[in-house]
Protein backbone atom coordinates (compact mmCIF):
# COMPACT_ATOMS: atom_id res chain seq x y z
CA UNK A 1 0.00 0.00 0.00
CA UNK A 2 1.14 3.58 -0.62
CA UNK A 3 1.28 4.53 3.09
CA UNK A 4 3.40 1.50 3.92
CA UNK A 5 5.86 2.33 1.13
CA UNK A 6 6.03 5.94 2.28
CA UNK A 7 6.81 4.81 5.81
CA UNK A 8 9.53 2.46 4.58
CA UNK A 9 11.06 5.21 2.47
CA UNK A 10 10.93 7.64 5.39
CA UNK A 11 12.81 5.24 7.65
CA UNK A 12 15.40 4.53 4.94
CA UNK A 13 16.10 8.23 4.34
CA UNK A 14 16.51 8.74 8.09
CA UNK A 15 19.07 5.92 8.20
CA UNK A 16 20.99 7.35 5.25
CA UNK A 17 21.06 10.89 6.60
CA UNK A 18 22.22 9.59 10.00
CA UNK A 19 25.02 7.59 8.37
CA UNK A 20 23.61 4.23 9.46
CA UNK A 21 23.22 0.97 7.52
CA UNK A 22 20.30 1.12 5.07
CA UNK A 23 21.24 -1.80 2.82
CA UNK A 24 18.11 -3.75 3.81
CA UNK A 25 16.15 -1.42 1.52
CA UNK A 26 17.87 -2.96 -1.51
CA UNK A 27 15.97 -6.21 -0.93
CA UNK A 28 12.63 -4.40 -1.22
CA UNK A 29 11.66 -4.24 -4.96
CA UNK A 30 9.37 -1.22 -4.45
CA UNK A 31 11.76 0.68 -2.23
CA UNK A 32 15.10 -0.16 -3.83
CA UNK A 33 15.01 2.34 -6.78
CA UNK A 34 14.02 5.22 -4.50
CA UNK A 35 16.57 4.27 -1.85
CA UNK A 36 19.31 4.19 -4.50
CA UNK A 37 18.51 7.76 -5.56
CA UNK A 38 18.55 8.91 -1.95
CA UNK A 39 21.86 7.10 -1.34
CA UNK A 40 23.53 8.72 -4.37
CA UNK A 41 22.59 12.18 -3.09
CA UNK A 42 23.01 11.67 0.66
CA UNK A 43 26.22 13.73 0.89
CA UNK A 44 24.64 16.90 -0.44
CA UNK A 45 25.32 19.48 2.28
CA UNK A 46 22.20 21.60 1.80
CA UNK A 47 19.41 20.89 4.34
CA UNK A 48 16.93 22.56 1.99
CA UNK A 49 17.93 20.21 -0.82
CA UNK A 50 17.57 17.19 1.45
CA UNK A 51 14.10 18.34 2.39
CA UNK A 52 13.16 18.75 -1.29
CA UNK A 53 14.64 15.32 -2.05
CA UNK A 54 12.55 13.69 0.64
CA UNK A 55 9.38 15.42 -0.57
CA UNK A 56 10.07 14.44 -4.19
CA UNK A 57 10.69 10.78 -3.41
CA UNK A 58 7.64 10.56 -1.19
CA UNK A 59 5.52 12.18 -3.89
CA UNK A 60 6.69 9.53 -6.36
CA UNK A 61 5.40 6.81 -4.06
CA UNK A 62 1.98 8.43 -3.81
CA UNK A 63 1.33 9.64 -7.37
CA UNK A 64 0.83 6.22 -9.04
CA UNK A 65 -1.85 5.48 -6.45
CA UNK A 66 -3.43 8.90 -7.05
CA UNK A 67 -3.61 8.38 -10.81
CA UNK A 68 -4.31 4.70 -11.20
CA UNK A 69 -6.23 3.53 -8.13
CA UNK A 70 -9.48 5.33 -8.72
CA UNK A 71 -12.85 3.90 -9.69
CA UNK A 72 -13.85 5.56 -12.98
CA UNK A 73 -17.15 5.78 -14.74
CA UNK A 74 -17.70 2.96 -17.22
CA UNK A 75 -15.62 3.39 -20.37
CA UNK A 76 -13.51 6.26 -19.06
CA UNK A 77 -9.75 6.37 -18.58
CA UNK A 78 -7.58 8.78 -16.59
CA UNK A 79 -7.59 11.38 -19.39
CA UNK A 80 -10.59 12.23 -21.58
CA UNK A 81 -10.33 14.81 -24.41
CA UNK A 82 -12.83 17.66 -24.18
CA UNK A 83 -13.69 19.38 -27.49
CA UNK A 84 -15.56 22.70 -27.69
CA UNK A 85 -17.57 23.54 -30.82
CA UNK A 86 -19.85 26.48 -31.53
CA UNK A 87 -22.74 24.55 -33.10
CA UNK A 88 -24.21 21.06 -33.34
CA UNK A 89 -22.85 18.56 -35.84
CA UNK A 90 -19.66 17.03 -34.47
CA UNK A 91 -21.54 14.15 -32.84
CA UNK A 92 -23.20 13.33 -36.17
CA UNK A 93 -19.82 13.37 -37.94
CA UNK A 94 -18.29 11.00 -35.36
CA UNK A 95 -21.24 8.62 -35.63
CA UNK A 96 -21.08 8.53 -39.44
CA UNK A 97 -17.29 8.28 -39.75
CA UNK A 98 -16.34 6.09 -36.78
CA UNK A 99 -19.55 4.54 -35.49
CA UNK A 100 -19.43 6.70 -32.34
CA UNK A 101 -22.23 6.12 -29.82
CA UNK A 102 -23.61 8.94 -27.68
CA UNK A 103 -23.66 7.72 -24.06
CA UNK A 104 -24.81 10.94 -22.36
CA UNK A 105 -26.30 14.30 -23.31
CA UNK A 106 -26.99 17.11 -20.85
CA UNK A 107 -28.49 20.50 -21.64
CA UNK A 108 -26.48 23.14 -19.80
CA UNK A 109 -28.64 26.09 -20.85
CA UNK A 110 -30.79 27.37 -23.67
CA UNK A 111 -27.96 27.11 -26.21
CA UNK A 112 -25.39 24.82 -24.58
CA UNK A 113 -25.12 21.02 -24.56
CA UNK A 114 -22.63 18.61 -22.98
CA UNK A 115 -22.23 15.32 -24.87
CA UNK A 116 -20.22 12.20 -24.14
CA UNK A 117 -19.36 9.88 -27.03
CA UNK A 118 -17.85 6.40 -27.09
CA UNK A 119 -15.63 5.54 -30.07
CA UNK A 120 -14.44 1.95 -29.81
CA UNK A 121 -12.81 1.71 -26.37
CA UNK A 122 -12.28 5.47 -25.99
CA UNK A 123 -14.43 8.32 -24.69
CA UNK A 124 -14.75 11.90 -25.93
CA UNK A 125 -16.50 14.86 -24.28
CA UNK A 126 -18.06 17.59 -26.42
CA UNK A 127 -19.09 21.04 -25.24
CA UNK A 128 -21.52 22.37 -27.82
CA UNK A 129 -22.70 25.96 -28.14
CA UNK A 130 -22.84 28.54 -25.37
CA UNK A 131 -20.09 31.05 -24.63
CA UNK A 132 -16.40 30.14 -24.47
CA UNK A 133 -15.93 30.95 -20.77
CA UNK A 134 -12.81 29.28 -19.37
CA UNK A 135 -12.50 27.05 -22.43
CA UNK A 136 -12.16 28.55 -25.88
CA UNK A 137 -13.62 27.07 -29.04
CA UNK A 138 -10.61 25.39 -30.62
CA UNK A 139 -9.51 22.78 -33.12
CA UNK A 140 -8.18 19.47 -31.83
CA UNK A 141 -6.31 16.55 -33.42
CA UNK A 142 -6.76 12.82 -32.85
CA UNK A 143 -5.12 9.56 -33.92
CA UNK A 144 -7.98 7.12 -34.62
CA UNK A 145 -7.36 3.41 -35.19
CA UNK A 146 -10.00 1.52 -37.18
CA UNK A 147 -10.23 -1.98 -38.71
CA UNK A 148 -10.42 -0.58 -42.29
CA UNK A 149 -8.83 2.83 -42.80
CA UNK A 150 -9.96 3.16 -46.42
CA UNK A 151 -13.60 2.59 -45.50
CA UNK A 152 -13.46 4.94 -42.50
CA UNK A 153 -11.70 7.61 -44.57
CA UNK A 154 -14.45 7.37 -47.23
CA UNK A 155 -17.16 7.66 -44.55
CA UNK A 156 -15.45 10.71 -43.04
CA UNK A 157 -15.33 12.45 -46.43
CA UNK A 158 -18.99 11.55 -47.10
CA UNK A 159 -19.89 13.04 -43.70
CA UNK A 160 -18.46 16.42 -44.71
CA UNK A 161 -14.75 16.01 -43.95
CA UNK A 162 -11.99 17.41 -46.14
CA UNK A 163 -9.07 15.23 -47.22
CA UNK A 164 -5.63 16.23 -45.96
CA UNK A 165 -4.06 13.11 -47.46
CA UNK A 166 -5.55 9.90 -48.84
CA UNK A 167 -4.80 6.56 -47.13
CA UNK A 168 -1.34 5.16 -47.84
CA UNK A 169 0.99 2.65 -46.21
CA UNK A 170 3.28 4.74 -44.02
CA UNK A 171 6.92 3.95 -43.10
CA UNK A 172 6.05 4.12 -39.40
CA UNK A 173 3.97 0.95 -39.45
CA UNK A 174 0.43 1.95 -40.33
CA UNK A 175 -1.83 2.67 -43.26
CA UNK A 176 -3.33 6.08 -42.63
CA UNK A 177 -5.26 8.93 -44.19
CA UNK A 178 -5.97 12.39 -42.79
CA UNK A 179 -9.26 14.27 -42.62
CA UNK A 180 -10.34 17.68 -41.31
CA UNK A 181 -13.96 17.98 -40.18
CA UNK A 182 -16.15 21.05 -40.68
CA UNK A 183 -15.09 22.42 -37.26
CA UNK A 184 -11.39 22.28 -38.13
CA UNK A 185 -10.58 19.20 -36.03
CA UNK A 186 -8.05 16.85 -37.60
CA UNK A 187 -8.49 13.08 -37.61
CA UNK A 188 -5.42 10.96 -38.35
CA UNK A 189 -7.28 7.76 -39.34
CA UNK A 190 -5.14 4.63 -39.29
CA UNK A 191 -4.99 0.86 -39.37
CA UNK A 192 -1.86 -0.68 -37.90
CA UNK A 193 0.15 -2.87 -40.28
CA UNK A 194 1.02 -5.09 -37.32
CA UNK A 195 -0.80 -8.07 -35.87
CA UNK A 196 -3.87 -6.06 -34.78
CA UNK A 197 -5.62 -2.94 -36.19
CA UNK A 198 -4.94 -1.10 -32.92
CA UNK A 199 -1.26 -1.40 -31.89
CA UNK A 200 -0.20 -2.17 -28.35
CA UNK A 201 -0.26 0.86 -26.05
CA UNK A 202 -3.09 2.62 -27.90
CA UNK A 203 -6.85 2.90 -27.63
CA UNK A 204 -9.21 3.58 -30.52
CA UNK A 205 -8.74 7.34 -30.10
CA UNK A 206 -5.57 9.03 -28.83
CA UNK A 207 -5.35 12.86 -28.65
CA UNK A 208 -2.50 14.42 -30.62
CA UNK A 209 -0.95 17.75 -29.58
CA UNK A 210 1.36 20.11 -31.47
CA UNK A 211 3.11 22.19 -28.79
CA UNK A 212 5.93 24.62 -29.32
CA UNK A 213 8.85 22.71 -27.85
CA UNK A 214 7.90 19.10 -27.09
CA UNK A 215 10.81 18.43 -24.67
CA UNK A 216 9.88 21.31 -22.36
CA UNK A 217 6.19 20.40 -22.56
CA UNK A 218 6.89 16.79 -21.62
CA UNK A 219 8.96 18.05 -18.70
CA UNK A 220 5.98 20.12 -17.57
CA UNK A 221 3.59 17.17 -17.87
CA UNK A 222 5.95 15.03 -15.80
CA UNK A 223 6.13 17.62 -13.02
CA UNK A 224 2.46 18.61 -13.13
CA UNK A 225 0.70 15.28 -13.71
CA UNK A 226 3.42 12.65 -13.14
CA UNK A 227 3.35 11.76 -16.84
CA UNK A 228 5.60 8.95 -18.05
CA UNK A 229 7.40 9.40 -21.37
CA UNK A 230 6.88 6.21 -23.40
CA UNK A 231 8.96 7.10 -26.46
CA UNK A 232 10.38 10.01 -28.43
CA UNK A 233 11.55 10.17 -32.06
CA UNK A 234 13.71 13.13 -33.06
CA UNK A 235 15.12 14.15 -36.42
CA UNK A 236 17.59 17.01 -36.81
CA UNK A 237 16.70 18.35 -33.38
CA UNK A 238 12.93 18.29 -33.98
CA UNK A 239 10.67 15.92 -32.06
CA UNK A 240 8.65 14.34 -34.85
CA UNK A 241 6.64 12.05 -32.60
CA UNK A 242 6.43 11.35 -28.89
CA UNK A 243 3.98 9.68 -26.54
CA UNK A 244 3.41 10.14 -22.84
CA UNK A 245 1.17 8.24 -20.46
CA UNK A 246 -0.82 9.75 -17.61
CA UNK A 247 -2.39 7.04 -15.49
CA UNK A 248 -3.86 4.56 -17.98
CA UNK A 249 -4.23 7.03 -20.88
CA UNK A 250 -1.78 8.14 -23.57
CA UNK A 251 -1.27 11.46 -25.36
CA UNK A 252 0.75 11.83 -28.57
CA UNK A 253 2.54 14.93 -29.74
CA UNK A 254 4.96 16.37 -32.27
CA UNK A 255 6.73 19.72 -32.51
CA UNK A 256 4.82 22.51 -34.25
CA UNK A 257 5.79 22.66 -37.90
CA UNK A 258 4.51 24.55 -40.94
CA UNK A 259 0.85 25.50 -40.62
CA UNK A 260 0.25 23.51 -37.44
CA UNK A 261 -0.12 25.77 -34.41
CA UNK A 262 -0.86 24.92 -30.78
CA UNK A 263 -4.57 24.98 -29.97
CA UNK A 264 -6.03 25.61 -26.47
CA UNK A 265 -7.70 22.20 -26.18
CA UNK A 266 -8.91 20.61 -22.94
CA UNK A 267 -8.75 17.35 -21.01
CA UNK A 268 -10.86 15.96 -18.18
CA UNK A 269 -8.45 14.24 -15.79
CA UNK A 270 -9.82 11.70 -13.29
CA UNK A 271 -7.68 11.07 -10.18
CA UNK A 272 -8.17 9.82 -6.65
CA UNK A 273 -7.05 13.10 -5.02
CA UNK A 274 -7.88 16.08 -7.23
CA UNK A 275 -6.84 18.60 -4.55
CA UNK A 276 -3.31 17.21 -4.32
CA UNK A 277 -2.86 17.02 -8.10
CA UNK A 278 -4.29 20.53 -8.54
CA UNK A 279 -1.66 21.85 -6.12
CA UNK A 280 1.07 19.88 -7.87
CA UNK A 281 0.07 21.28 -11.27
CA UNK A 282 0.07 24.85 -9.99
CA UNK A 283 3.48 24.31 -8.37
CA UNK A 284 4.76 23.06 -11.74
CA UNK A 285 3.75 26.31 -13.43
CA UNK A 286 0.12 25.82 -14.45
CA UNK A 287 -2.21 28.80 -14.12
CA UNK A 288 -5.04 28.16 -11.62
CA UNK A 289 -8.53 28.73 -13.04
CA UNK A 290 -10.57 27.61 -10.03
CA UNK A 291 -9.79 25.32 -7.07
CA UNK A 292 -11.43 21.91 -6.61
CA UNK A 293 -15.02 22.04 -5.40
CA UNK A 294 -18.01 19.72 -5.32
CA UNK A 295 -19.98 19.90 -8.59
CA UNK A 296 -23.72 19.47 -9.08
CA UNK A 297 -23.17 16.31 -11.16
CA UNK A 298 -21.27 14.60 -8.33
CA UNK A 299 -17.58 15.00 -9.23
CA UNK A 300 -15.21 17.15 -7.19
CA UNK A 301 -13.36 19.22 -9.76
CA UNK A 302 -10.95 22.13 -10.21
CA UNK A 303 -9.17 23.48 -13.29
CA UNK A 304 -5.79 24.79 -14.41
CA UNK A 305 -4.34 26.03 -17.69
CA UNK A 306 -0.96 24.68 -18.64
CA UNK A 307 2.05 26.31 -20.30
CA UNK A 308 0.67 25.55 -23.79
CA UNK A 309 -2.79 26.95 -23.09
CA UNK A 310 -4.43 23.55 -22.59
CA UNK A 311 -7.12 23.45 -19.91
CA UNK A 312 -7.07 20.53 -17.46
CA UNK A 313 -10.22 19.77 -15.46
CA UNK A 314 -8.83 17.79 -12.52
CA UNK A 315 -11.58 15.72 -10.99
CA UNK A 316 -12.33 13.04 -8.43
CA UNK A 317 -15.24 10.95 -9.74
CA UNK A 318 -18.48 10.83 -7.81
Amino acid sequence: MADALTDRLDRTIDLLLDGRDATAALADPELSPLASVASDLRFCPSPAFKQRLRATLERRTKMPMMLEHVKLREGFTTVTPYVRVRTAGLADFLAAAFGAVETSVTRMGADSVHREMRIGDAMLMIGEGGSAGDLAFARAAFHVFVPDVDAAFARAIAAGGTSLGAPEDRPYGERSGFVEDTFGNRWYIATSLGATPVPEGYRTVTPYLHPRGVPSYIDFLQRAFSAVEEFRYEREGVVMHARVRIGDASIEMGDTQGQLEPEPVAFYLYVADCDALYEQAVAAGATPLFPPAEQSYGDRMGAVRDTMGTTWYIARPA
